[in-house]
């Protein structure tokens, strides 16, 4: 099904990634994204369109909005088009992606139930429960299932 597209003036946009760029713990090298969009410009039929709501929160395309709000000093007044989704279709077509029976999702007024169990991981003492559920996933590109323990040592959480 073809979403509405919108033309959002960037300073419009409300993204979510922090102002440093960076989620914690999940670093994202931007130099391939930023050399991409200064080469060619924002090309959404080449790639992905920035998912919105109709408010203009961004739901998809974090990283995009960040580099042309924040990094890259373009006009504020300038237009890019976006697809319009509510965070419930979002949601809903993520699941669909990552083929997720449940969600772990709080009753909201878009009618979005919690779940009857968790995906997450059982918790034990350790880690080795984490590295078992990653390696019976496939791997997501640009984000490395290595981490840091508390003692600060790098773990393979098993890439499949």
């Amino acid at each position: 099904m073809a979403k509405e597209i919108k033309n959002f003036k960037l300073s419009d946009l409300n993204c979510a990634v922090p102002v440093s760029g960076q989620y914690e713990g999940l670093p994202y090298e931007y130099s391939g994204l930023k050399k991409s969009l200064q080469d060619e410009g924002y090309k959404p039929d080449k790639y992905d369109y920035i998912a919105v709501t109709s408010a203009g929160k961004v739901l998809f395309g974090g990283r995009r909005v960040w580099l042309m709000q924040k990094d890259m000093s373009m006009d504020q007044s300038t237009e890019v088009a976006c697809e319009i989704w509510t965070e419930k279709e979002f949601r809903d077509n993520l699941i669909a992606k990552m083929g997720v029976k449940d969600y772990m999702a709080k009753k909201t007024k878009d009618g979005v139930t919690p779940p009857k169990k968790s995906i997450a991981p059982p918790m034990v003492k350790g880690y080795e429960a984490l590295q078992k559920f990653h390696k019976t996933k496939p791997d997501i590109a640009g984000y490395p299932y290595n981490y840091k323990n508390s003692a600060k040592e790098t773990v393979d959480a098993g890439k499949s």
